[in-house]
């Protein structure tokens, strides 16, 4: 049986598909809050067609957006917690040591940066600013001026005194640095935009002609999406507003004189959206989930990381314009 398109509520609004405002829409899947699984799932994902795009829709305005959002429970913020869990501290541990490292070296590699030059660095979405730091850690003999544009006031103050970037506060539409830069990096930020097609058309305005573009978001096409259904963490219900495979995303960037370069898997990844998937669908069956969550979460996570960069849980974008 289809189910019918969900209504707009008060506090909610329904869109067009961004890719094609006469696209048809189709629904593709009812789902819950991860953070209020008793509520059941209020929230309906829509595939657009031809396209294949899906997204939210309803969703949350710009003015109740912001409810959704609990900074010490978004892993992002682990950083401002004053008494962090043994999950935190592996998260970080993990975080700093391994995906952090991997990231900026990759990120590094692809810039191509040439030797004794000085060159501008925008993380948007930047939190306290983690990711920009292993950037400058493993930049060698290259200057990098570290930018960041973040929403939650208490991250940039971290990231301005602590990590000394040049950290404002907003979204990318809001936030003017006047500049050009080099390199910009949106690690599983552009799913959580309401103007998308906004904002990718000022990422190329702020892009200089030879930079590059690095988007990370999960993706709908993963093995791991697949088999948790509605409770995959990849989905993320009201919070991220878009899931695009490779394919679709690569139509909406050509729309925007932007082409993919280069993909990546993020195999780290695949083990936290599947601990992750596994705790939601516990919680949501009332079980405690202990040893047996972690050993489901591990051999889960090892099938989904031996995907193809297709099917890869979370997908790195290399992006430059045309």
């Amino acid at each position: 049986m289809i189910e019918p398109l969900l209504e707009a509520q008060a506090d909610r609004e329904t869109i067009a598909s961004p890719i094609n405002p006469s696209e048809t829409l189709s629904p593709f899947l009812r789902l819950p809050d991860r953070f209020n699984l008793s509520q059941g799932d209020v929230w309906q994902l829509v595939r657009a067609e031809p396209s294949g795009l899906i997204f939210l829709n309803p969703r949350p305005t710009a003015e109740t957006i912001g409810k959704y959002y609990e900074p010490m429970d978004y892993d992002p913020f682990i950083s401002l917690k004053s008494t962090p869990s043994f999950q935190d501290r592996l998260y970080s541990f993990l975080r700093r040591f391994v995906t952090l490292r991997y990231k900026a070296m990759s990120v590094l590699k692809h810039a191509k940066f040439q030797s004794g030059e000085r060159y501008r660095a925008l993380d948007i979405g930047c939190a306290t600013g983690d990711f920009s730091v292993e950037l400058r850690r493993h930049a060698n003999d290259v200057k990098l001026d570290l930018y960041g544009i973040e929403m939650s006031e208490k991250a940039v103050r971290f990231a301005q005194e602590e990590n000394e970037l040049y950290a404002k506060q907003g979204e990318l539409l809001t936030v003017d640095f006047g500049i050009e830069f080099d390199l910009i990096t949106m690690w599983h930020v552009l799913e959580h935009v309401l103007r998308l097609n906004e904002t990718l058309e000022k990422l190329y305005r702020v892009l200089k002609p030879n930079g590059v573009l690095v988007v990370a978001m999960p993706n709908p096409d993963a093995w791991d999406a697949r088999h948790y259904g509605k409770f995959w963490n990849g989905y993320d219900a009201p919070r991220h507003l878009y899931h695009f495979t490779p394919k679709v995303f690569a139509k909406l960037l050509a729309a925007h004189r932007f082409k993919v370069v280069e993909m990546q898997a993020l195999p780290l990844d695949s083990y936290y959206n599947a601990l992750l998937s596994e705790k939601i669908v516990a919680e949501a069956q009332g079980k405690s989930g202990g040893v047996r969550l972690w050993l489901n979460a591990i051999i889960k996570g090892s099938i989904a990381a031996s995907a193809d960069v297709e099917e890869a849980s979370s997908v790195v974008y290399y992006i430059r314009k045309w």
